[in-house]
């Protein structure tokens, strides 16, 4: 079986070569930096389609704190695959699960 989620992915990592002591407040920067920074590689297991959310612009956002911190957030749709278990159809449980690596 299929199933469809909206979601926001929210990564976040400290690059302690972004560090910066001109002021003490987060910067958010624009998405187009992205290919300029090392980013995490991740990837859904068990997506059979994705789709990035870029109704009026891309819904995305990059925010670097002053230590390092970088935080990357998404919008996505996902469709994941589901392996059901119907052994006790009418009265089983399913649990569908979104399987994440790196």
């Amino acid at each position: 079986m299929d199933y469809r989620v909206t979601i926001f992915l929210r990564q976040s990592w400290n690059d302690p070569r972004l560090a910066y002591n001109d002021t003490n407040q987060d910067i958010v920067l624009d998405v187009s930096n992205l290919d300029k920074i090392w980013v995490p590689d991740i990837f859904f297991v068990n997506e059979k389609s994705a789709s990035f959310h870029i109704a009026t612009k891309d819904n995305k956002l990059l925010r670097l704190s002053p230590n390092g911190d970088i935080l990357y957030s998404m919008r996505l749709s996902l469709t994941l695959s589901c392996a059901m278990t119907l052994h006790k159809f009418p009265m089983d449980i399913q649990q569908c699960v979104i399987q994440m690596e790196s």
